[in-house]
């Protein structure tokens, strides 16, 4: 299945959250961010690459500004030789397979075109073309990629499977496994979770399944962050239904506010960038939530060196109400923002190796 993602419209592009809006909408639909286009306004070589796309993709999906709207709705009619009716208060091609508000499909050659008039004022219209999905992402733990892949390899072979790959982390790999036969996928993927016993996680996003076990289990999380400065919490909030099990997080920048909010001694802050730092961190979450897993980060995500601790050094750790826990020190590269989203994985991770039998 190829499909394509056309944004049309200055309104649109500018808009780096109402863009990333799209494409969450779209991901959520397709499976995936394919291809991707923007155009800041309408194009005069607009027909023309239609046409040609038409007959390359499966599916293409059109985004566009009010402004843009009813011309990009005529170029789709003409290539079809057809004209624009009104239906559902907007102008949509008289072929149109299915429309709703301000969202239309049309058949043009082997594709499927849905076009849609999307306002950064109002919530974005429904996309209508239902593709068959014929892949599907996992993510193997506590494996680097290139041994995931040599065991993959036979085991994909003989379920005709063909396997992409990325690292996530050192020992996190993000797998896609698309199906050449539309038969063999969930078969696929259960031999695969029989090879990596407590090591597969369903999904592209490893927070999302780590959270639907949280939610199963009924399990609190909270978090004591210092340098990811909340993003813990943050990337959790954007999963549904995450308040069932979130407890909360204290950002503690300062040493001061470790000091008053974790009760963390100042003996122990002399070297706020350490794993007992991190250790203390932990325990002053207990004391400040009633969860029952909590997560602490501390360390220097930005690119100079400080108090002696070099750039992307990180001091991560995970505790249980039992008291069990574990520690890890990163040695992450790359500009801060990166830094911090790889440090908060990292924790998530190692929460799932304390208690296995919790994720599995």
């Amino acid at each position: 299945m190829r499909h394509l993602l056309l944004i049309i419209g200055s309104e649109l592009k500018l808009n780096a959250n109402y863009l990333n809006y799209i494409y969450k909408r779209y991901e959520d639909k397709f499976g995936e961010l394919n291809e991707c286009i923007c155009f800041e306004k309408g194009s005069k070589e607009l027909p023309f690459l239609l046409e040609s796309w038409i007959n390359e993709y499966d599916y293409i999906t059109i985004f566009t500004s009010v402004k843009l709207y009813a011309t990009t709705a005529k170029i789709v009619a003409t290539l079809n030789k057809d004209y624009l009716v009104f239906q559902n208060d907007i102008l949509v091609p008289s072929k149109t397979l299915n429309s709703s508000e301000n969202s239309f499909l049309v058949q043009l050659s082997r594709c499927k075109v849905n076009l849609l008039k999307a306002s950064v004022d109002e919530p974005l219209p429904e996309l209508l073309a239902k593709p068959k999905i014929n892949f599907a992402h996992f993510c193997l733990c506590d494996i680097d990629e290139e041994s995931a892949l040599i065991l993959l390899d036979t085991l994909a072979k003989s379920y005709k499977i063909n396997i992409l790959s990325t690292s996530l982390l050192a020992n996190l790999v993000l797998i896609k496994a698309t199906d050449t036969k539309f038969s063999q996928l969930d078969n696929f993927i259960q031999a695969a979770s029989n090879l990596f016993k407590q090591k597969l996680l369903l999904g592209k996003n490893p927070l999302e399944f780590i959270a639907k076990r949280l939610i199963e289990s009924e399990l609190k999380i909270s978090f004591a962050e210092s340098c990811t400065a909340g993003l813990c919490a943050a990337e959790l909030a954007k999963i549904k239904g995450i308040s069932a099990i979130f407890e909360g997080s204290v950002v503690t920048y300062s040493n001061r506010l470790k000091h008053e909010w974790l009760g963390i001694s100042d003996l122990v802050l002399q070297n706020e960038y350490s794993e007992k730092c991190v250790y203390f961190m932990l325990k002053g979450a207990f004391k400040t939530s009633a969860c029952d897993f909590a997560l602490a980060i501390s360390g220097v995500a930005g690119e100079e060196d400080d108090k002696g601790v070099k750039a992307g050094t990180i001091f991560i750790g995970a505790m249980y109400r039992d008291g069990s826990f574990l520690q890890e020190t990163l040695r992450l590269c790359g500009e801060r923002n990166f830094v911090r989203q790889q440090a908060v994985l990292a924790s998530f991770m190692l929460m799932v190796k304390l208690k296995p039998e919790v994720f599995f």
